[in-house]
């Protein structure tokens, strides 16, 4: 015995000392659902409760919840249960809670969009992503970010391994970055690219590139890595049933190997073998998360939109063997062997997992639904053992339209709303590409659906109907039953007959104005029609909120003066715009005018003042004095332009492909006493507060980092189609794939603002100095409030300054040569001086005009005369123009092309070579006149607008002559 008791003694000291070598960490991932310490409790964020919850796992007992924020989609425990970090992604915030308590200890403002977050055990800090900035937030047990460590774009899942790796998934990208943590600086070690699956002829074979790829589940005995996520295909016209793809990837762990088993991936379409009734393929939808069962023979995903469960058996892995019958080949290793169809609730996204217990956590309905898995073995079934287990919340905050709006756009059950489903046989939802609504994802849609823009420009939605617009529950009935099969718009449910887009059942009704009521939400689209938001609470403010432009000429004359006479000033409401927005409205609805408001007056849909415009400020109007004038009369006003309050208090620039993609903040900026009297004597006390202490002042409405970049930029001159995602303008892509975009070598790196808000725009590297302030510091490099650019009509009527700025930095855009070989004039234009496509913007026209005399003086050759200020058809234009499917110019209807006609627009830094075939037998010798012309509106349109508005002296835009050669040839020969 005595032998024993010292073996065994011997034995626990042995392991005592094993256990002590080991690592502190344990595989631990980013989750939204977790257990406490001693798995009693469940610990919950719900998402845009803004809560966290604690409820007790035996009874479902809510026992605690503390409201915290918007919209929490992480938390994270420290490794002695005492602390959790919760990530606020619309709040930009991480709060450090008592775990015990949910009392509140810290929050810290970091960059935007916080998302996953862990807790690392060895170093004692935790890691959080920052989704929008591309970045990984280091925080300490205080909640303060210590470090801030750039990584790929838009990560999102994090993780990390029993051996001390932190995985990263980057949702849009398909990728997924591993780092070092084995001490508290992150290493970088290897970016793995998850592949894509290749482009199939069958368009409902699963095919495209991994997305949303939010959750990392690793396997207990930490050799693998199974990521749920989609594959988006936008190779064709978009429908979900051929282009969103449900699938799992799996990474193989093995230290300094770590790489994709591309052999592995679970197709979740066509690949799970699970038939349902009719023998038809069961449909699933959004993988979102998973978890293995404790003897790591199972692996249960939830799938979020068709709101069920399915269930991979790792015990009946195939073996791999290359010489098997082609029917008979290795498929994925796993097998599925379960769906549980339609779990209880709405929207089920984490998932726990206790020995035979499992809980389900439902985003949408706020609750816990309690699951068995089942005895050991393959032939065991998950099974429901209580519906709505637990309620998440005491109280919903979200409105019951809004909360069902959002359900509705997460959802891809067609079991819910039977006689009107969200979606037929093609899967997926709405989230399924607008990831958490309408963000700066959008742009990462239109990356990846890069077409040949000639053959199909379209991204998204075919034939949006009114352009949502002008018959929002139509337009949403017609893209549910055209993209999603729902609404009865899936031929192969014969017994649901289609939804009238026309007459719909006041169900519909209710449920689409729900819906619209989600899309409107603040995160999203407020203003329907462009992507303009406003940071507050409420929707809408009030004139009297803002301040008048003309007030800050007191202090900024120079600066006022520059803006106000500008093409960014008091003018958007000439006749030009009008005309366009009102044929807008017209065709597709009044809302439409939005899309056009949105950046040409942005001030005024913020103060919901969106009615057709009656009566026109004047064109020839001097300085702003209608503005000085509601000043001096104490008047507010919403301004017709792009005002100094609005330009500086633009918080945020979203990215996601132009049409006022921007988030503007009124409320938070620092206010002086008396700033908005009336009382001029008060209002004199404000104005010597500002100048006692302007640093307050400077930092409300002064974001260097923000308006030093080209997207600042682009918000407003990039646009997209509505629905279809068609490019429009582009010239922010343009400028990222010219020269002028050179990061690494200053000297040649111009931003937009290099160029537009430039003293001298003959010279961009000359710096002008100057005054921003009355009576304020000399600046080495005062920013020009001119914004010169092409359009030098309108501010040329007010100024001849503008005017000349305009038409100079026009002629320093292109440079021209010619050459003659034999019987060919050759004309060689180069883009020298534009960082984007020549002529940028729109209704520019650019051409090239050859006029040929012989020796007696007699015009032989004319090529893009103007005859009665038309240009002839057969002139060499610049010019870019949008199609419809049969090829037909769109014209004035631009947001409704399909595809480019023709773009013969000259590219940054390229030189584009024209070709004239001059007649035979010319008399010798012969001069050759070789114009650049440029016009900024077509007299066809001026036309237009003339007769739309009768009353308004519109002049003729002039042409202006950007270049011009002119050379001698004495004989047939000469070059």
């Amino acid at each position: 015995m005595s032998v024993i008791r010292k073996y065994q003694t011997t034995k626990s000291l042995f392991l005592c000392l094993v256990l002590f070598s080991l690592p502190t960490w344990a595989s631990v991932k980013s989750s939204s659902v977790l257990f406490s310490q001693n798995n009693t409790r469940i610990i919950s964020a719900n998402f845009d409760a803004g809560s966290v919850s604690i409820i007790d796992a035996k009874t479902g007992e809510l026992l605690t919840e503390a409201t915290i924020g918007r919209d929490i989609r992480r938390i994270a425990l420290t490794a002695d249960g005492r602390l959790l970090l919760a990530t606020d992604q619309l709040n930009d915030k991480i709060i450090l809670l008592d775990a015990k308590t949910l009392e509140t200890k810290h929050i810290s403002q970091v960059a935007s969009r916080p998302f996953g977050v862990v807790f690392d055990a060895l170093n004692q800090q935790f890691y959080v992503s920052s989704f929008e900035r591309s970045q990984i937030l280091v925080v300490n047990k205080e909640g303060r970010v210590t470090q801030s460590i750039k990584t790929a774009g838009t990560p999102r899942g994090l993780a990390i391994t029993d051996d001390g790796r932190l995985l990263v998934t980057h949702a849009l990208l398909g990728q997924i970055s591993i780092f070092d943590v084995k001490t508290k600086q992150p290493v970088l070690q290897k970016i793995i690219q998850l592949q894509d699956s290749p482009a199939d002829a069958v368009l409902s074979n699963p095919q495209g590139k991994p997305r949303l790829l939010d959750n990392i589940v690793i396997s207990p005995d930490g050799t693998q890595a199974w990521l749920p996520h989609v594959l988006w295909s936008f190779a064709h016209d978009f429908q979900f049933q051929s282009t969103v793809f449900p699938t799992v990837s799996i990474i193989d762990l093995s230290v300094g190997n770590e790489h994709e088993i591309v052999d592995e991936r679970k197709q979740l379409f066509k690949q799970i073998n699970i038939i349902e009734s009719g023998n038809r393929i069961r449909i699933i939808s959004n993988p979102h998360d998973g978890a293995f069962t404790q003897d790591g023979k199972k692996v249960i995903f939830t799938l979020a939109g068709s709101e069920d469960l399915l269930i991979f058996d790792l015990s009946r892995q195939g073996k791999k063997n290359k010489k098997r019958h082609r029917r008979k080949k290795f498929q994925g290793g796993v097998k599925a062997t379960q769906i549980y169809r339609n779990v209880p609730g709405d929207n089920p996204r984490g998932i726990l997992i206790n020995g035979r217990d499992l809980w389900v956590q439902n985003a949408m309905s706020l609750d816990l639904v309690k699951f068995d898995t089942g005895a050991a073995g393959p032939f065991a079934k998950v099974k429901l053992r209580q519906a709505h287990f637990a309620p998440l919340v005491k109280h919903d905050p979200l409105p019951k339209q809004l909360r069902r709006g959002k359900t509705l756009f997460n959802r891809a059950n067609m079991s819910d709303d039977p006689d009107f489903p969200m979606a037929g046989d093609f899967w997926m939802s709405c989230n399924s590409c607008h990831l958490d609504g309408f963000n700066f994802t959008n742009k990462q849609l239109m990356q990846d659906a890069k077409k040949d823009r000639f053959e199909n420009a379209i991204t998204g939605h075919v034939d949006v109907r009114k352009m949502i617009a002008g018959d929002v529950v139509g337009a949403y009935i017609d893209i549910i039953q055209k993209t999603q099969g729902g609404m009865g718009g899936d031929p192969r449910e014969g017994k649901l007959p289609a939804v009238s887009v026309e007459s719909p059942p006041i169900e519909v009704v209710k449920m689409m104005s729900a819906l619209n009521e989600y899309v409107r939400s603040s995160e999203n689209l407020p203003y329907l029609s462009t992507w303009l938001r406003l940071d507050d609470k409420k929707r809408y403010t009030h004139p009297s909120e803002w301040i008048n432009s003309a007030e800050c000429a007191e202090c900024h004359t120079t600066i006022y003066d520059q803006w106000a006479d500008s093409n960014h000033g008091m003018k958007m409401d000439h006749p030009y715009y009008r005309f366009q927005e009102d044929f807008a409205a017209k065709e597709e609805g009044e809302e439409f005018r939005v899309l056009c408001r949105g950046c040409h007056g942005p001030q005024m849909v913020i103060n919901n003042d969106v009615k057709a415009l009656s009566g026109f400020g004047d064109m020839h109007e001097k300085g702003g004095q209608a503005l000085k004038d509601a000043l001096a009369h104490g008047q507010a006003v919403s301004e017709r332009g792009t005002g100094c309050v609005f330009c500086h208090r633009i918080t945020k620039a979203e990215n996601a492909g132009g049409n006022t993609d921007m988030t503007v903040n009124i409320k938070d900026r620092d206010s002086y006493i008396f700033e908005n009297s009336s009382n001029a004597l008060l209002k004199w006390l404000s104005e010597k507060q500002i100048n006692s202490l302007p640093k307050a002042h400077k930092d409300s409405y002064s974001n260097k980092e923000l308006y030093n970049s080209s997207l600042y930029c682009a918000t407003c001159h990039n646009e997209f189609t509505t629905g279809g995602g068609a490019n429009i303008n582009d010239n922010f892509g343009e400028w990222l794939a010219s020269p002028f975009n050179d990061p690494e070598h200053p000297e040649n790196n111009k931003t937009c603002i290099d160029c537009h808000m430039t003293q001298d725009v003959t010279d961009f590297n000359n710096k002008v100095g100057g005054k921003s302030t009355n009576d304020g510091p000399m600046k080495s490099n005062l920013r020009s409030h001119h914004f010169v650019g092409g359009n030098y009509f309108f501010t040329g009527m007010r100024s001849p300054e503008h005017k000349k700025m305009s038409i100079d930095i026009l002629k320093t855009a292109l440079t021209l040569t010619i050459e003659k070989n034999a019987g060919q004039l050759i004309a060689h234009v180069t883009n020298v001086n534009s960082g984007h496509d020549m002529p940028g913007g729109a209704r520019r026209q650019v051409w090239l005009e050859v006029i040929v005399t012989d020796a007696s003086g007699e015009q032989v050759y004319t090529s893009g005369v103007m005859k009665d200020g038309y240009i002839p058809k057969d002139t060499h234009r610049f010019i870019k123009i949008g199609v419809d499917k049969e090829g037909k110019p769109v014209g004035l209807r631009f947001w409704r092309y399909v595809k480019i006609g023709q773009d013969t627009r000259i590219k940054s830094g390229q030189t584009r070579q024209e070709f004239f075939d001059l007649p035979p037998n010319m008399q010798y010798p012969i001069t050759v006149s070789t114009r650049i012309l440029y016009q900024v509106f077509a007299k066809g349109l001026t036309e237009k607008v003339r007769k739309a508005y009768p009353d308004e002296n519109i002049p003729d835009p002039e042409v202006i002559e950007l270049q011009k050669v002119q050379r001698t040839y004495n004989s047939a020969l000469e070059k």
